[in-house]
């Protein structure tokens, strides 16, 4: 086999696309800073576990991101409905979290107790895929 070039971008693995995949367009996002997803990101994982855990697995085994976009899309939608109960339900916990961050930019340690508060308080409230549970 002689090489010519092309083989370099297609791995004996390399995802393909499945010709019937269609974009959606997920009308449920939000828009955050790192600063936010930061603060964030307990709920998110707590919350939307099942989502997230999908789509992780589906990129473990290196399934083309275009045969993924259910998937990403209920990880957009529940972590836009998290971070809107959060806002609701959560805010003063979230603000804490996002202020003990912003003060301690390389000691998150410190907003451990701030952290668990928001978590709790998103599992309290139901947030995200507990709302079904």
């Amino acid at each position: 086999m002689v090489f010519s070039g092309g083989e370099a971008f297609k791995g004996a693995g390399a995802p393909s696309l499945k010709s019937e995949v269609s974009v959606t367009s997920n009308s449920n996002r939000v828009i955050l800073d790192s600063q936010e997803l930061n603060a964030a990101s307990g709920p998110f994982n707590l919350c939307c576990a099942q989502a997230y855990s999908r789509f992780t697995e589906l990129k473990r085994v290196k399934l083309h991101p275009g045969n993924m976009t259910k998937e990403r899309d209920d990880v957009e939608s529940c972590s836009a409905n998290v971070y809107k109960g959060v806002q609701s339900s959560c805010l003063d916990q979230f603000e804490a979290v996002k202020a003990c961050l912003s003060d301690n930019p390389d000691e998150w340690a410190k907003c451990a107790s701030a952290r668990r508060e928001l978590e709790v308080c998103s599992v309290r409230n139901n947030l995200g895929e507990l709302k079904k549970a």
